[in-house]
């Protein structure tokens, strides 16, 4: 009997299991975010299959956060409104590595700048639609 070509492979090959694995689109989203909200309904318009995460319940990996932080503006990856912004005194922080920010950002999701998207080991942090039309070429 020959196997069905619309089916998945049953015995998949750890190639083709990694091959699915870096096309999935993960948003990492706090309930009630509006900036999170619009970044769904655009995902959802444009037909882009994607998987929600609480970023509280599901920090990202911190591989992630380091694809996602801009080393030339390590404070634009913190949310600005989150309470631990002020109460670490980020706005006049100095970063010596990029480490120092993800290490904090793992530590303090709720800081972390929403909404955050993913595919693969690429990452963007916000929501703008043209960059995400970039980024999900």
């Amino acid at each position: 009997m020959r196997p069905d070509p619309h089916l998945s492979d049953p015995f998949p090959t750890e190639e083709s299991q990694l091959d699915t694995e870096i096309s999935v689109v993960k948003l990492y989203i706090k309930s009630k975010c509006r900036t999170c909200e619009k970044a769904v309904k655009y995902l959802e318009k444009k037909d882009v299959a994607f998987e929600v995460l609480d970023i509280m319940k599901s920090p990202p990996a911190k591989k992630l956060l380091e694809k996602a932080v801009d080393a030339l503006d390590p404070k634009g990856a913190f949310n600005k409104k989150a309470k631990g912004y002020k109460e670490h005194g980020i706005e006049n922080a100095t970063f010596k590595t990029k480490k120092e920010v993800v290490d904090l950002l793992r530590a303090n999701p709720d800081m972390i700048r929403r909404p955050l998207l993913a595919r693969g080991e690429k990452a963007i942090l916000g929501f703008d639609e043209a960059d995400y039309a970039t980024f999900l070429r």
